[in-house]
């Protein structure tokens, strides 16, 4: 298939579904008694789990503040004057999003907020805000700026604001078949780029070198990705960047024996699939194919539990299990949400490690949402991962809640890989 015929396929959003969403908005201040949504978005780049529910309503780009009256359109308030040319050039191509011009100011502070708010008559309207809010596991005390929320307080003192993020991710959370259809399209591009550093791995390969190959296969099949998380060894227990991003130093080469452990993030359109590869480098040690099978066992579990009408917690008590009968610890969560972020599933014995003992203070992550009831469309990153004396496997997938168990988008990486000879 030529490359116009592919970018053809490129699912998209129609107007039904921006007015599903506006009418999500419009539910939203009725349930809670609003005159008025105040909607932060992080800046653009803000990659992984960007903090973007501005695009939600917008389908345009991200990085604005947004005011929605009820039952009116969005107004959003843009960081920079360039975001108004991106939307003419998009208008002279038939592929502008959901705003209209006079619906955009350049702007991104508090002071221009309170002139929209003025301008609307809501000086003493009951808002909702979406980006107060606990949003893990990036932004903990929410989102919002200070600065920009101490003049939104300072300046509208008869005006009265609740957090709606928890509400608004309740939603928002579930799927429509427009959104799974991009999802299916995120998760297909991140299966290759986990494939593509499968091909790339080998002994005498940089780290770097196998960044590269995920990286150019996101590109070339039309995923965006900002970056992964990569490690390799034979007793690998970090998780993050790879230290050649934020450090000058050079990447680890990989050699017999070596596990390379990543975590793969790939979007279209700001909804997210995330990809758990780990690449066995010939004969790897014996623990690390048995952390290997009990995440496998840990993944199993978790697809079948992500049913309609079951709690989040039971999700992550099944997904523990496994890692107990091994005497397994994990280095990150096992199970969270995504697009958006907000419930996440931590084991039992994250981060246990005699050396973390040496640390002035090692706060460990709290499992997130036990209570919250699945319904169809929800989209989990079902990530589990063991470690067994510092010999560590990472497996899993994105997966949509179903009515009788998960349903997979991409299982490329839901057991370890092998390169050729292993």
């Amino acid at each position: 298939m030529s490359t116009t015929n592919r970018l053809e396929t490129v699912p998209g959003y129609s107007l039904a579904e921006r007015d599903r969403r506006r009418a999500l908005a419009d539910r939203l201040m009725d349930e809670e008694g609003l005159d008025a949504l105040i909607v932060y978005g992080d800046r653009e780049l803000a990659f992984p789990a960007p903090f973007a529910p501005d695009t939600y309503f917008t389908n345009d780009r991200p990085g604005a503040i947004l005011v929605i009256p009820k039952g009116g359109e969005p107004v959003a308030h843009v960081f920079i004057a360039t975001v108004v040319e991106d939307h003419i050039q998009a208008a002279d191509r038939g592929r502008s999003g959901w705003l209209r011009p006079e619906n955009i100011r350049v702007g991104k502070m508090g002071y221009t907020l309170i002139d929209t708010i003025e301008d609307l008559g809501l000086a003493r309207a009951r808002f909702g805000v979406i980006g107060l809010d606990a949003y893990p596991p990036f932004y903990f005390d929410g989102a919002m700026p200070y600065n920009t929320w101490r003049t939104v307080l300072e300046d509208l003192p008869h005006a009265t604001f609740t957090s709606v993020g928890d509400r608004f991710f309740e939603l928002a959370a579930v799927k429509s078949d427009e959104e799974i259809a991009v999802l299916r399209w995120s998760a297909r591009v991140g299966g290759r780029m986990c494939r593509a550093m499968l091909d790339a791995t080998g002994p005498g390969v940089s780290e770097n070198e196998i960044y590269a190959a995920a990286m150019q296969a996101a590109g070339a099949n039309l995923g965006y990705s900002t970056g992964l998380i990569l490690g390799s060894g034979t007793d690998y227990i970090g998780w993050g960047a790879p230290a050649w991003t934020y450090r000058p130093e050079p990447p680890r080469v990989v050699e017999d024996g070596d596990v390379v452990l990543g975590e793969v993030f790939c979007s279209l359109g700001m909804l997210e699939t995330q990809h758990q590869p780990t690449i066995a480098v010939g004969r790897v040690h014996p623990d690390t194919r048995r952390a290997a099978d009990a995440a496998h066992a840990s993944y199993l579990a978790g697809v079948r539990t992500l049913a309609a009408g079951r709690t989040f917690g039971e999700v992550v008590d099944a997904m523990a299990v496994p890692m107990r009968q091994v005497d397994g610890w994990q280095v990150h969560p096992l199970v969270h949400s995504i697009s958006p972020f907000g419930l996440i599933g931590v084991g039992d014995r994250m981060a246990d490690l005699p050396e973390a003992q040496r640390y002035g203070s090692v706060v460990r992550i709290p499992t997130v949402g036990r209570d919250t009831v699945l319904r169809p469309g929800m989209v989990f990153a079902v990530e589990p991962n063991c470690v067994l004396d510092r010999h560590l496997a990472n497996v899993g997938a994105t997966v949509i809640v179903g009515e009788d168990r998960g349903v997979e988008l991409d299982t490329t990486t839901v057991e370890m890989l092998h390169t050729a000879g292993s």
